[in-house]
């Protein structure tokens, strides 16, 4: 069973891809109760992006409701059943969400390439790009416009320790970070901070594509956001059923083979059995590892090139020049823990700051989240999916 910790004041999440075929939404609505049975110092969910999954998904079917004549035990002249499974599960995560604020916890929303366009300058656009969505959303009569509206869905979130509070402040763009109100403020008054000084930057992370990335992935993206209704179910089962099956399966035979492989070697080394072909074999391993590490490096380091050399100076040269600690975004569907030193610019000295990522619930073996304490720490829950069970990994970054 999960649990938090005691010292948690904030967890993260990213990538649930409601609508999308395959998923762990029944295990996402299971964390959720959990998280309702027992809050303990918790202050905040914040969701990075791609929380709906609109290309797969039409925003109608986020509203279907089936009416039938009858009196519900409200009293009302009609009453209501689902459409099917896959809805009533829709249903389960937005009260999951709902009995989170109403035990006064927040919910917060950025939104990812499976929700908005974001060719173009998300920077300026931001705002009318997720005012749209929230709009379509009310035309089609969205039951969930508490937990999901523009008071609660912003591009950044920075988490910060000051002047003895926890505050959270939130913003549509960089310059909005720069120009701070006091209404993008939100102070935590029921935990103290045990840190002098704390910086958290939270995003989707799109805002760390590269240009080729962004054009070659957000033209088929913003085509899949206009699609009919047809082609975005025709889409969802191409791409979960077919596609991200494929690259999964050679994904692990890719590995399995370098393991087995890997053995198989040292039992011929074993018997002393040097052979032309075993030459071949050692020689073909050594190129599968190289490719191996080529592609999770150019997956992973892709984006905390961006960071560092573009997104951070950027923000530097706009007038922030306060360090972050912390750097969490999602969208990429791996796993990214490490320190990193970075600046703001050439003048400034560097400073180490955690860059992680907070998986996904959708297209990955293992689920996970991230944990925010009272002292700063970053904490990795993972969801171990066994057989007949679920266990938990909490790793510390």
């Amino acid at each position: 069973m999960y649990e938090l910790d005691n010292d948690t004041i904030v967890v993260v999440v990213s990538d649930v891809h409601v609508g999308a075929m395959i998923n762990y939404h029944a295990i996402f609505i299971e964390f959720l109760k959990q998280v309702y049975r027992n809050p303990k110092n918790l202050q905040a969910v914040i969701i990075l992006g791609d929380f709906f999954d609109v290309i797969m998904e039409s925003v109608r079917d986020y509203c279907k409701r089936l009416y039938f004549p009858g009196r519900s035990r409200e009293g009302h002249t009609k009453s209501f059943i689902y459409m099917d499974e896959k809805t009533r599960n829709y249903d389960k995560i937005f009260l999951g969400l709902k009995k989170l604020i109403d035990k006064k916890i927040r919910v917060f929303f950025t939104l990812g390439n499976h929700e908005i366009k974001i060719i173009g300058n998300l920077e300026k656009w931001f705002f009318k790009r997720k005012k749209k969505l929230v709009e379509e959303l009310e035309k089609f009569n969205f039951k969930y416009t508490n937990i999901f509206n523009l008071k609660n869905i912003w591009q950044y979130f920075i988490l910060t320790a000051d002047e003895g509070k926890w505050k959270l402040g939130f913003y549509d763009s960089k310059k909005e970070i720069i120009n701070q109100k006091k209404e993008n403020i939100y102070s935590f008054d029921k935990v103290q901070t045990h840190i002098d000084s704390y910086n958290c930057l939270m995003t989707h992370g799109i805002q760390f594509e590269t240009w080729l990335r962004k054009y070659g992935g957000g033209i088929p993206w913003y085509l899949g956001l206009k699609s009919p209704d047809a082609i975005k179910e025709v889409g969802n089962l191409l791409y979960n059923k077919v596609i991200k099956l494929s690259i999964r399966t050679i994904d692990k035979v890719f590995d399995r083979w370098l393991f087995q492989s890997r053995k198989f070697v040292q039992y011929f080394l074993k018997i002393s059995l040097i052979s032309p072909f075993l030459i071949f074999l050692m020689l073909f391993n050594k190129l599968l590892k190289m490719v191996q590490r080529k592609r999770e490096r150019i997956k992973n380091e892709t984006y905390i090139t961006q960071i560092k050399k573009k997104f951070i100076p950027k923000l530097g040269k706009m007038g922030y020049n306060r360090k972050f600690d912390n750097i969490i975004f999602g969208h990429t569907h791996k796993d990214i823990k490490l320190k990193e030193y970075l600046k703001y610019n050439d003048k400034s000295k560097p400073w180490k700051a955690t860059i992680a990522n907070s998986g996904a619930w959708q297209q990955i073996d293992t689920p996970s989240l991230i944990e925010i304490n009272d002292k700063g720490d970053l904490k990795v829950v993972k969801y171990l999916l066994k057989e007949k069970e679920i266990e938990f990994e909490k790793i510390l970054l």
